[in-house]
């Protein structure tokens, strides 16, 4: 057993450090999940070394032990859809051309496979609300320290041409593109936006969230990410939904979300126009013929008529890229070839890539998700698939180390928690 708890430890210390570097430097994340899988590798083989050559009888292997934990905590079928995922691209593989790409792409989602093996099978046991609650604070610092590089980035930009545009968009945004960025930041609002309600917050934690919820709020809308507008308002509508359901403290739950709400429509209302990148999109759409133009558009077109053609099975893991520039040469499209746009629709991706099979496991585990969090009362868990949900329509998020990992890591994390919770009186303190 102590072995297991050293084990345990490092997990979660690595764990931590990944959760804390997801909004700073995702270079970080690879090693960082290879030495988490390392971890997991050497508790299980290293007791079937003890086993089998050391002659340590009393020492439980850790292949039952493991198993005995997944089907304990009974996540068995969530494991199954959460990382069939990554099964069905292996098996893309091998009706793949390019198989060099292939590769790339199926060790970029290792973190799809890895992170609900090792956290399903960890033992309940080990895990405490104390534990649990750090992880969430440890990423809303790193997002802090995100934004606060993000704003001293654009002030020395600023300082050199004495542009506003310095405090948008890309422009502002030093470590991820705007859309994961926002993703990250809309997360840990919605943490600490939960913790408040909750009460799960001491008096000083309460003192800072509310100055920081109002700096979160304000830099999703300098990253200025269209999806990010609309995950906002229904982030918004879902938290006042569950308000109103919520019987405790009621009316002051309500009176501090409404207090948000108006923060944040006066931050949208006091926006320039001319940075306002949702605005400006929204007033230049009339007509249907209006959004056919845009490149987003254009580029699900020609998505959807690739997979259509490949149906039922996809092209494989590593020939999304080449059948796409071969379309949008097809389509006279050679700004779109050039930059090698892939289908900014994750669920699009997933079909032309393992075409029905990969689309009807991944829809299904989100179904699942939803079934989970509305069951065990997990609303954290429903606000995390809402958003993960409406980013993927227009980004192809799982394709980069910033979305992937983003997703491995927190919905099996939610899912663990959402599980053991119920069955596992957890202590609040170590």
């Amino acid at each position: 057993m102590k072995r297991k708890k050293i084990h345990f430890t490092i997990e979660y210390i690595v764990l931590a450090l990944m959760v804390f570097t997801l909004a700073l430097d995702r270079r970080l994340l690879p090693p960082l999940l290879l030495l988490l899988s390392f971890n997991w590798l050497v508790e299980v083989f290293g007791d079937v070394f003890h086993k089998l050559f050391l002659k340590t009888q009393k020492s439980m292997v850790a292949f039952p032990y493991k198993w005995n934990n997944l089907s304990k905590n009974r996540l068995i079928l969530a494991l199954g859809l959460y990382s069939g995922l990554f099964l069905l691209y292996a098996i893309g593989l091998l009706y793949s051309e390019n198989m060099s790409h292939g590769r790339f792409d199926i060790v970029s989602k290792l973190s799809l496979l890895a992170m609900p093996v090792i956290l399903f099978t960890s033992d309940s046991t080990f895990w405490n609300k104390s534990l649990i609650k750090w992880i969430f604070n440890l990423f809303i610092l790193g997002c802090l320290i995100g934004i606060a590089y993000c704003m001293f980035h654009s002030y020395n930009l600023y300082q050199t041409d004495h542009a506003m545009q310095d405090f948008f968009y890309q422009k502002h945004s030093a470590f991820h593109h705007p859309s994961y960025a926002s993703m990250y930041y809309i997360f840990a609002l919605s943490i600490m936006l939960y913790n408040l309600l909750n009460q799960q917050y001491k008096l000083y934690e309460k003192i800072i969230s509310f100055i920081l919820i109002p700096l979160f709020i304000l830099e999703v809308f300098l990253l200025s990410s269209k999806t990010a507008f609309l995950v906002m308002f229904f982030v918004a509508v879902l938290f006042i939904f569950y308000i109103i359901i919520h019987k405790h403290h009621r009316l002051l739950n309500l009176s501090v979300a409404l207090i948000l709400l108006l923060i944040s429509i006066s931050i949208f209302k006091f926006m320039p126009d001319k940075y306002n990148r949702f605005l400006l999109k929204f007033n230049h759409i009339h007509s249907f013929e209006d959004v056919k133009e845009d490149v987003r558009y254009t580029i699900w077109d020609t998505s959807w008529e690739a997979a259509k053609e490949n149906l039922p099975f996809g092209v494989g893991s590593g020939d999304i890229k080449d059948v796409l520039k071969s379309k949008y040469s097809e389509r006279s499209l050679p700004y779109f070839n050039k930059r090698e746009y892939n289908t900014h629709n994750q669920y699009l991706q997933i079909l032309l890539a393992v075409g029905i099979p990969g689309i009807l496991l991944f829809v299904s585990g989100l179904f699942y998700t939803l079934y989970v969090s509305m069951q065990k009362r997990c609303f954290l868990y429903l606000v995390f698939m809402l958003i993960i949900a409406i980013n993927l329509l227009t980004e192809s998020m799982l394709e980069r180390q910033s979305g992937v990992v983003f997703y491995a890591i927190f919905n099996a994390f939610l899912c663990l928690i959402a599980f053991i919770i119920p069955h596992s009186k957890l202590p609040a303190k170590p």
